[in-house]
């Protein structure tokens, strides 16, 4: 009895422990759902908050958009008014006579014009001064090109013409105030850039000016034209007109995939080769066509290796004097014959759900060819965010540490960092494009070439033509494109592989027989810009501006790749509304202490003006250098004669 009762007692409590332990159990899942269903809440919450304000972004993006095509409706409904007005005025005075208060101040006005005419005033003085001694070698350079400016000391046998001229106009019945504005219009644009160039901002700062009409061929401001400056971006204005000059509009870069080996049934008994041709615009999307390719092929397995051939350029990676130390971020591209994606990956990160929890990071294209150190934290939404993406450059790897905080709620960050070894990059991604299509490599990715007795192509990817390269190299300023282009054509002139020799080589030949200009008086180093050894002219700039105007073959891709102000590419907010919106294209141009603008703008009647304008030795923010450029910019665009 003593036995069955104590089995009972022993029986009864285990099944009091195994109610205990499911009822903490439930607990415990009912607690994990609650918490879960709570994180998925606030992850809506927070997910609805950013899409609200997008979209209270975009709205208030399309107002602004919307009154400033107002505003400029109405300006412009408010010129042609004034002008219709002006217009209707002068022929009513043509057709009644003048009456005579207006002779009356016709003759005030000759007596005013012709005491100014006797002599220059001191601001005339200080001017032709400057001429003088500033401007003797911009004469020189382009006495073949341009007729000199008009900030000249005027003689007394030119002061007498100028009279008789008057005279002339007199007895011939025409206005003498109409021969004059022109004269008076255009000391006012040179008063005003001089003013503009005497700001503070450029106390010690080097600056060339020169603006020359395309329409009369005259020099309407000149200053330090043959001075060597730094150019900066304004670098890939002569390699867009070279590629251009060489290549033509229609040039399209050809990346095929080839096979060593025929195909056995389902099985490629070889290697995959990858050939880079140079296209500086290649990504994951033409990849995955190629990959498609191999699939619609029925292959299923590759008994070889994934080549990838860069045998189109030499091994120089880099452009001559490119700094040491700015190697991980995407302005510094790895220049190879095969790239992808910019040579870049692009790292996108958003706040954890929760303060304390790890941000959420993710990689485009993904790809087990970069690695991941994720250790940055959410943090509260007042805070600040201390977040940094920093790929490893000592030494050398496709690592990347993400660090710091972000605050809760943040806008997603996304960090652009270049990749080391592009070719094989570009070769890991089509094998993880063809591993999701279910096709099995057998080998790995490794450099090769092909050989051309024993090969088959699978496809090609043919790119946009050379004019869309051209127009993002110059709108957003490519640091890529750049240096492509330049060995590319290198490679297509010269033959492979291409290098900065015979780019650069062939690109001279075209200044030098075609621009017009002295090859050996300036430098040219890189492709981009980005290196301080480039060296050139704003003379040298506009002369090739000048001809790329003048060709009928290369000049329209050339001016629509430029960017437009306040509207597109490294112009878009600046000189927003303003005489110069959407009617300036020019190139832009930033380095440490270097700012450069150049390009075309109309003036008020239409006059085509050629223009460039490079700063350099200033320390400091560009800022007030460029506000200085765009005011030079809106003046020519107000100006008329």
């Amino acid at each position: 009895m003593a036995a069955a009762a104590r089995k009972k007692k022993s029986t009864k409590k285990r099944k009091k422990a195994t109610r205990k332990r499911k009822a903490t159990k439930k607990k415990k899942a009912t607690r994990k759902r609650k918490a879960t269903r709570k994180r998925k809440t606030t992850r809506k919450k927070a997910t609805r908050k950013r899409k609200k304000k997008a979209t209270r972004k975009k709205k208030k993006a399309t107002r602004k958009r919307k009154k400033k095509a107002t505003r400029k409706r109405k300006k412009k409904a408010t010129r042609k008014r004034k002008k219709k007005a002006t217009r209707k005025r002068k022929k009513k005075a043509t057709r009644e006579g003048h009456s005579e208060e207006e002779e009356e101040g016709h003759s005030e006005e000759k007596e005013e014009g012709h005491s100014e005419e006797k002599g220059p005033s001191e601001e005339e003085e200080g001017h032709s001064e400057e001429k003088e001694e500033g401007h003797s070698e911009e004469k020189e350079a382009l006495s073949g090109r341009f007729r000199p400016s008009r900030r000249v000391h005027e003689s007394p046998l030119r002061r007498a013409f100028v009279l008789l001229t008057c005279l002339s106009a007199v007895l011939l019945g025409c206005t003498p105030s109409a021969t004059r504005g022109a004269r008076a219009t255009m000391a006012t644009l040179v008063q005003t850039i001089d003013h503009l160039l005497a700001d503070s901002t450029l106390a010690g700062v080097g600056s060339a000016v020169l603006v020359v009409s395309l329409d009369r061929g005259d020099t309407l401001y000149a200053s330090e034209t043959n001075r060597l400056y730094t150019p900066a971006s304004n670098r890939k204005l002569f390699v867009a007109a070279s590629a251009l000059h060489h290549l033509g509009p229609d040039f399209r870069f050809r990346t095929p995939l080839i096979a060593t080996t025929g195909l056995t049934g389902d099985t490629l008994n070889g290697d995959l080769v990858l050939v880079g041709r140079g296209d500086p615009d290649l990504t994951t999307a033409g990849l995955a066509a190629l990959a498609d390719s191999v699939v619609s092929l029925g292959i299923r397995v590759v008994t070889g290796n994934i080549m990838v051939d860069v045998g189109y350029f030499d091994d120089v990676e880099w452009g001559s004097g490119w700094m040491w130390d700015d190697g991980p971020y995407w302005y510094w591209p790895y220049i190879n014959a095969l790239t992808l994606n910019d040579n870049t990956v692009s790292v996108e990160i958003v706040p954890g759900a929760q303060v304390g929890e790890p941000v959420r990071v993710q990689l485009d294209p993904p790809t087990a060819y970069v690695e991941l150190n994720v250790d940055a934290v959410t943090s509260s939404v007042s805070d600040k965010s201390t977040l940094e993406v920093e790929r490893h450059w000592t030494p050398k790897e496709n690592v990347i540490d993400v660090t710091g905080s972000l605050p809760a709620e943040s806008e997603p960050v996304v960090a652009i960092r270049s990749i080391e070894d592009p070719a094989l990059y570009a070769g890991t991604i089509l094998a993880e494009l063809l591993e999701a299509r279910e096709v099995q490599l057998l080998g790995t990715v490794q450099r090769g070439a092909i050989e051309e007795a024993v090969t088959d192509t699978i496809a090609v990817h043919v790119s946009e033509p050379l004019s869309v390269s051209v127009e993002n190299l110059l709108k957003v300023s490519d640091n890529l494109t750049a240096e492509q282009l330049v060995k590319v054509v290198g490679a297509e002139i010269s033959g492979p592989p291409g290098t900065y020799e015979s780019g650069l080589a062939a690109e001279q030949l075209f200044l030098a027989n075609q621009v017009g200009i002295d090859t050996l008086a300036l430098k040219l180093a890189d492709g981009s810009g980005v290196s301080r050894y480039n060296l050139v002219t704003a003379g040298q700039i506009v002369r090739l501006l000048i001809h790329m105007a003048s060709r009928s073959d290369i000049g329209e891709p050339f001016l629509a790749a430029l960017p437009i102000a306040g509207v597109d590419g490294t112009l878009e907010e600046r000189m927003v509304d303003t005489a110069a919106t959407s009617v300036a294209r020019a190139k832009t141009g930033s380095l440490e202490g270097v700012s450069s603008l150049s390009g075309y703008v109309p003036n008020a009647n239409g006059e085509r003006l050629a223009f460039s304008i490079l700063m350099e030795f200033f320390v400091g923010p560009t800022a007030p250098r460029r506000a200085i450029q765009d005011s030079i910019i809106v003046t020519l665009a107000k100006f008329a004669r």
